[in-house]
């Protein structure tokens, strides 16, 4: 199995937690899958262990891509570490298939200089943020990050750390006031595919502020998307 390739040239596609169209999303084995292909850049979803550690996984428990039935956040990260996840080719667990640190990611991103694209999970707090800050200019020490949360508190929290360009505030449907927050802030915007459109992109270029949207897996709607000249295009197979 390969990626889908598009025919049109654009330097923004995303493999979004990875090249998860082929491999277990959010895993070590994603993350260098996508690294080896032409993506601008890789996206990865953030959550927190018990004992606090930074790690990636968009699940609250196991059961889908562990077939076990325990809460993540209520395990170490060394007991995490020890559960085998479900290779998406074989539907089987794979022993070197596991939860990674966001260490883990940002150290691939790094050596394959792609752009980061992290999602802030729900269980993430103002407090981790010092050590997400830290792991990005200890291990990545680019410029190329990139951070998204539907929780506008968390964005005015980060806005005091990092560039506002560096922000991107997540919208299923955006409305007016979504628009405004955004402006006022220099917050750029994520929005599902199916709601965007090119004067949506318009609006927020004229402002200097960037647009993404995701996930986008048919290479017709995505073409399309590129035309309305957005920003980055999340995907989980198109190349």
């Amino acid at each position: 199995m390969n990626t889908i390739k598009i025919d049109k040239y654009f330097k923004g596609m995303v493999a979004n937690r990875g090249l998860s169209g082929i491999e277990t999303e959010n895993t070590i084995f994603s993350f260098l899958a996508a690294a080896n292909r032409s993506y601008f850049g890789i996206s990865a979803d953030l959550s927190v262990s018990k004992d606090n550690k930074i790690i990636i996984t968009r699940d609250d428990t196991l059961l889908r891509l562990g077939l076990l039935n325990l809460y993540i956040p209520s395990f170490q990260y060394e007991e995490l570490k020890k559960f085998a996840l479900v290779d998406r080719k074989t539907t089987n667990l794979n022993p070197n298939l596991f939860i990674p640190l966001l260490s883990d990611f940002l150290a691939i991103c790094s050596a394959y200089r792609k752009a980061v694209f992290i999602r802030l999970g729900k269980y993430m707090k103002p407090e981790h943020f010092d050590r997400i800050i830290n792991d990005l200019n200890e291990i990545y020490k680019h410029d190329q990050v990139h951070i998204l949360t539907d929780n506008r508190k968390h964005l005015n929290h980060l806005a005091k750390q990092l560039d506002a360009n560096k922000l991107f505030l997540t919208v299923d449907k955006p409305d007016q006031d979504s628009f405004e927050f955004c402006k006022n802030h220099g917050f750029n915007l994520h929005i599902k595919a199916g709601h965007l459109t090119k004067d949506i992109v318009k609006d927020m270029h004229l402002f200097g502020l960037k647009v993404s949207t995701g996930v986008v897996n048919d290479k017709t709607l995505a073409e399309k998307l590129i035309k309305h000249d957005v920003d980055y295009v999340f995907t989980d197979i198109l190349e």
